[in-house]
């Protein structure tokens, strides 16, 4: 324990002494854009000079960024005479050692020269769409395809679009490509979709956008706070008299609710509208788009004029002052527009960040790749290409400030002080386990309530409101309708049995397998969610702190494994008791201030909340599948039964108290605080809405994810040092996960696993000293396996392993509560239960639509109901006196309640 406890104090002395004496870890959390020249393209084979082209295909395909096609004007300029010409050229550029690199020796031409198509970067290659030449419109649709072992790319043809189409724009939305607008036999409203997944590929015609028809619109794929959506901005639209009209309106299409809505129009600061068209846009950061120029403003008209006036003008010295006026324009002219905009897709907001420092490229497409969005070749003016090829990035600037990693580093400190004096009083298992019952019952309270309120909690239920409404909040107040089911039905049998872990129950209850089973579904749950504990918050901090996502879990990682080993169940609880009056009192604080900063009335703030629908509670359908109120209660009910019945995690606290008592006083202590945390964190995240939807330009792409817009409100907007109180709060809820978890598996594997292998140790010091070692173990493992999730970005795959351990999980708080309620069921049956239950889980995962509030209801019953019919097929003679509700306070119960009592 020394060595672990030295370990921790170099680990924090390295962190301090890297932040506090100015060597820092990160550069900041507000940012700008960098700035990256990447090599010009190449010259084509035949050329003395690469002019660069327009129109090109553009797009990432096993990380090589690949070109194909294009136009330009290789002889001079186009209102000099100058011939568009069209190209078959495709040019890949791969990442080398020392930068990138062009690829030589290519093969592949494309079929036909063209440019002007839609591009769509897929996992199965750069998907391109029509487009057109100097004799032809093209409906032609296919995917090009880097095969990295040949070094070459391979072309295969997709079906044709049903219609010939340039200058349209698309992305693609899961694995669905779309494809909206264009120029054809006419300017089109169509909107197309096919889904690259199906074994028979074809193109689906989709209802149009709510606007005019339009080509060269702007589009990107981002999230809306629920699902990923098509967004589609401005556009022109060339009309009869040779002039465009052009548009500033913008448009999302929903997948899933599969219709259009309008959304806030193109806007400068002052929410001028800005008409915009044949620019480059990406979806970057949480909910954030970010155009990156174009063609704005009535300069494009005017070229338009001066062609539509010529065609009409005979007089000859009218058509020389006309073309003198269009040549000077021409030769004159100052580029595109530079400005970046934002649109943040939750709030509908827009806002300027800055000017690109170099000359924008029209008729191009933003690529991103790599961490930065690529903007390759295009149209720098009317006629005029670039070969260049530039990259835009996100730089975090500033620091955190040692203020706050000095308030973070003793915060931190603390806990580990705290697990340092407890540890006196650490002298057998009953105190590691079970505080020899000395906690409080209101401390025992506010750690039940505080081990359910993790790292991700804090972040996620504000985040899902800013991003949502307030449809979940019933989910949270489920507790205090399940609390008096807790006291009433499970509380008696873990407090009168003399158990430490819930699983005993089972044995005594049905058969030693039963418990076995019920320990390895919990241990297996515990260290599913382990990494995630660790990891998800830290990717969320990493954003706000800059302290690296590695460093990051192992100062939460080490310093848990530390306190929770030195003192126990006692220490995790104390701890759990100082990060909830922190968290909740921040959280408070944290409100108040941003209803400080939006200076707007309540009637206005409350008209935004209405117009947005962001206080929504109610939603009433019989609909099973999303959040309606029926999922939520029902589905919260199930969810906090098995929670609170069946998870060590939770039980173990209930043992800590001197009594049965002071535990039910402990459970309602937890219960009761739902409501007012519920209040606090809803209302944080409507505020957080109001706040951004107010002051769009205070929120960076740096937020990576909507996970993160809490802890990034805090870093930002706080005062210096109450910040990183906060920040330290949120490490110290993410500890307190893995703490929990830390000492409730050792638990689990010491009492109903060592002691039964080793039940002569009747010291009980080699009990203690194993229990230490599988709490170091097991937080080694949590630790470790988060790290390797870091480096290897494989959250979802454990996530899937966790999933499917998760399938017992419903299945075992339905044998625990068929078991207390009924006198007929038996230990085959339980295990008839377990299995059949997880049977059901998995068709309804795979086969249903079911909302996954609801998975934990279907859990329960169906193992219940299983276990129940399944117990009529085998016969049992097992005593169960005092075991069910039935025979609960008989004299056997009493009597056993009375030994505990001595105990």
């Amino acid at each position: 324990m020394r060595a672990i406890t030295y370990i921790a104090s170099i680990l924090f002395f390295t962190f301090f002494g890297k932040v506090v004496l100015g060597q820092g870890l990160f550069d900041n959390y507000l940012g700008s854009f960098t700035f990256e020249a990447l090599p010009d393209m190449p010259a084509a084979v035949g050329d003395s000079v690469s002019l660069g082209y327009a129109g090109m295909f553009a797009g990432v395909h096993e990380d090589v960024l690949i070109l194909a096609g294009g136009a330009n004007f290789p002889d001079k300029a186009p209102w000099k005479g100058g011939t568009k010409h069209f190209s078959q050229h495709v040019y890949v550029l791969e990442k080398s050692p020392g930068g990138y690199r062009w690829v030589e020796g290519l093969d592949l031409k494309l079929p036909f020269p063209v440019a002007y198509g839609t591009s769509i970067s897929t996992p199965k290659g750069l998907l391109c769409i029509g487009g057109n030449n100097q004799n032809a419109t093209f409906k032609k649709v296919f995917l090009l395809k880097w095969d990295p072992v040949i070094r070459q790319v391979e072309l295969q043809y997709l079906p044709d679009l049903p219609l010939a189409l340039s200058n349209s724009t698309g992305g693609l939305v899961g694995a669905s490509a779309y494809l909206a607008g264009g120029e054809g036999e006419m300017v089109s409203d169509a909107f197309f979709r096919m889904d690259l997944d199906q074994d028979k590929l074809r193109w689906e015609r989709l209802p149009s956008w709510p606007g005019k028809p339009r080509s060269h619109a702007v589009s990107a794929v981002q999230n809306n706070g629920m699902n990923d959506c098509f967004y589609l901005f401005g556009g022109r639209r060339l009309q009869e008299t040779g002039v465009s009209e052009l548009y500033a309106d913008a448009f999302c299409y929903d997948p899933q609710k599969e219709g259009w809505k309008k959304i806030s129009s193109i806007q400068d600061e002052q929410g001028t509208p800005l008409t915009l068209s044949a620019g480059t846009a990406a979806a970057q950061g949480a909910g954030q788009i970010v155009f990156y120029g174009g063609v704005s403003g009535d300069t494009f008209n005017e070229l338009e004029r001066y062609a539509a006036a010529l065609s009409e003008v005979v007089d000859t010295l009218a058509r020389q002052e006309l073309i003198q006026k269009r040549d000077i324009l021409m030769e004159n002219h100052p580029g595109f527009d530079r400005d970046i905009q934002v649109y943040h897709t939750i709030t509908d907001s827009w806002h300027t960040m800055g000017r690109l420092p170099f000359t924008v490229p029209v008729t191009t497409t933003a690529v991103p790749w790599g961490g930065e969005v690529i903007l390759p070749s295009g149209e720098i003016s009317p006629g005029v290409r670039t070969a260049s090829i530039h990259g835009v990035g996100f730089k975090k600037e500033g620091a955190f400030g040692w203020v706050n990693y000095t308030v973070l580093g003793l915060y931190l400190g603390s806990l580990v002080l705290m697990g340092v004096l407890i540890s006196g009083k650490q002298h057998s298992t009953e105190d590691f386990f079970k505080a020899s019952g000395r906690v409080p019952w209101w401390a025992a309270g506010i750690s039940i309530f505080g081990t359910q309120l993790s790292a991700i909690t804090f972040m996620a239920i504000p985040a899902k409101t800013f991003a949502t409404d307030w449809t979940l909040f019933f989910l949270l107040m489920t507790i205090i309708i399940v609390a008096p089911i807790i006291i009433g039905v499970f509380l008696p049998f873990f407090r009168r049995l003399n158990i430490t872990t819930a699983y005993e129950y089972l044995e005594l209850r049905y058969n030693r397998s039963v418990r076995l089973i019920g320990s390895l579904i919990y241990v297996g749950l515990q260290l599913g969610r382990l990494g995630i504990v660790l990891l998800l918050p830290s990717l969320a901090l990493t954003v706000v702190t800059g302290i690296d996502v590695s460093m990051c879990i192992l100062i939460m990682g080490l310093l848990s494994i530390v306190y929770t080993v030195l003192g126990g169940i006692e220490a995790v609880i104390w701890t759990d008791v100082i990060q909830v009056v922190v968290l909740l009192g921040g959280a408070l604080i944290c409100l108040g201030f941003v209803f400080y900063e939006i200076h707007e009335s309540p009637a206005e703030l409350m008209s935004i909340v209405m117009e947005n629908q962001k206080g929504k509670i109610f939603d009433m359908r019989m609909d099973f599948t999303g959040t309606s109120f029926w999922v939520v209660l029902i589905g919260g009910i199930a969810a906090n039964i098995v929670q609170y019945g069946s998870d060590q995690t939770v039980v173990q606290r209930y043992l800590t108290t001197k009594d049965e008592k002071a535990a039910a006083n402990g459970i309602a202590t937890g219960a009761l605080m739902a409501l007012p945390s519920a209040l606090i964190f809803f209302s944080m995240g409507t505020a957080l809405y109001l706040f951004y939807k107010l002051h769009p330009a205070e929120l960076s792409p740096a937020v990576q994810n909507t996970d993160s817009i809490f802890p990034f409100y805090i870093v930002t907007q706080l005062p210096t040092g109450i910040s990183g109180l906060l920040i330290a709060a949120v490490f110290a809820a993410a500890m307190s996960s893995l703490d929990s978890s830390m000492n409730s598996v050792a638990t689990v594997v010491t009492t109903d696993f060592y002691q039964k292998w080793f039940p002569k140790d009747t010291t009980g010091k080699n009990t203690l000293g194993f229990a230490r070692w599988v709490t170091v173990i097991v937080g080694v493992f949590g630790t470790g396996f988060a790290l390797v999730m870091a480096s290897l970005g494989l959250p979802s795959l454990w996530d899937q392993f966790n999933m499917i351990i998760g399938l017992f999980a419903g299945g075992l708080g339905g044998i625990f509560l068929i078991g207390m309620l009924s006198d007929s069921v038996n230990g085959k049956g339980a295990l008839l239960g377990l299995l059949c239950s997880a049977l059901v889980q998995v068709a309804v995962k795979y086969g249903s639509d079911l909302s996954i509030h609801l998975y934990a209801l279907t859990g329960l019953v169906s193992a219940m109901g299983m276990t129940y019919i399944g117990s009529f097929f085998f016969t049992d003679k097992r005593d169960i006196d005092g075991l069910t509700i039935h025979s609960l306070g008989n004299k056997k119960g009493e009597q056993e309640n009375k030994t505990l009592e001595k105990a």
